[in-house]
């Protein structure tokens, strides 16, 4: 007989179930998502930093078949909680889990003064964007998502500014200088979670901050870059990619969720050798009438 299923937030001691499950759930996903129980959790723990309190899992039995890994924190003016990772194994898909793990969460979520929720999904991943409307999202914005293949990069290399590591940053000063969105786990109050796995490179003139690079050398993944705008088109940005390609481990270099709109840093991206690799819809659930 089959057992029944039922719902509960996750703790930090079913990190080893919630690796297991985010396994099987992803075993057949388009992108390549197996990653090893450290590297998950250091992901959880620490790039997500999940909030355990606001991530529903759905049970059958003592087995985790489903959830939703979520972090808390403010964007675009509100707190927000940003989904980090979605998944039901093979078995229970079909059964509209994804709008009942929604359904146990959002008076918990409406109780703490979360106003929204976020994740991002693949445009052509039309089951899963499906169940997110049925859940009640709607599509906000379209991200587009670079990367370099083959591990060359093609920048100019002459007229290079001085590129500085740095342990910290300042996020008042950094913000100053960007004028784009970032998606909603890259913002600057998220990354400092991450800082230990990041690289923080700066290029200043005397002590004016001309731009910033923060990315994983491990993985060459680019979290934000910004050029004040005073000093754009001079190779500040070249610069500062030349640096950070240099310190990649692989020379992989990837760039996610850059705004459709935001043409000319596309247009950056792909003189620099950078080439489009998928995009992503970013959703948005209110949750202002919960």
């Amino acid at each position: 007989m089959a057992q029944s299923l039922h719902y509960r937030t996750l703790t930090k001691e079913d990190l080893g179930q919630m690796h297991r499950t985010f396994v099987e759930a992803f075993s057949n996903y388009q992108v390549n998502m197996k990653m090893s129980r450290e590297a998950f959790e250091d992901r959880m723990l620490f790039k997500l930093n999940i909030n355990f309190d606001m991530s529903p899992g759905v049970f059958s039995g003592d087995k985790l078949v489903g959830f939703i890994f979520q972090s808390i924190h403010e964007y675009e003016g509100v707190l927000a909680a940003y989904n980090g990772g979605t998944g039901v194994i093979p078995g229970y898909l079909g059964q509209g889990l994804t709008t009942k793990l929604y359904d146990f969460i959002s008076p918990k979520l409406t109780d703490t003064g979360v106003k929204k929720c976020v994740l991002e999904v693949l445009v052509n991943n039309k089951h899963a964007i499906k169940a997110y409307q049925n859940a009640g999202f709607e599509k906000s914005r379209t991200f587009q998502c670079l990367m370099i293949r083959d591990g060359m990069l093609d920048v100019n290399a002459e007229n290079e500014f001085e590129i500085n590591e740095v342990s910290d940053f300042q996020i008042e000063e950094f913000r100053s200088i960007g004028d784009i969105n970032p998606s909603m786990l890259d913002q600057l109050t998220q990354v400092i979670y991450h800082l230990p796995k990041e690289i923080i490179l700066e290029c200043r003139l005397r002590q004016d901050l001309l731009g910033y690079i923060i990315f994983q050398p491990k993985n060459g993944r680019i979290t934000q870059i910004a050029v004040n705008p005073k000093h754009r088109r001079m190779g500040v940005g070249s610069s500062l990619l030349n640096r950070a390609h240099f310190l990649s481990e692989n020379k992989r270099l990837s760039v996610l969720n850059i705004e459709t709109k935001e043409e000319g840093v596309i247009q950056f991206f792909e003189s620099s050798g950078f080439t489009s690799d998928l995009q992503q819809y970013e959703m948005q659930k209110s949750l202002s009438h919960v």
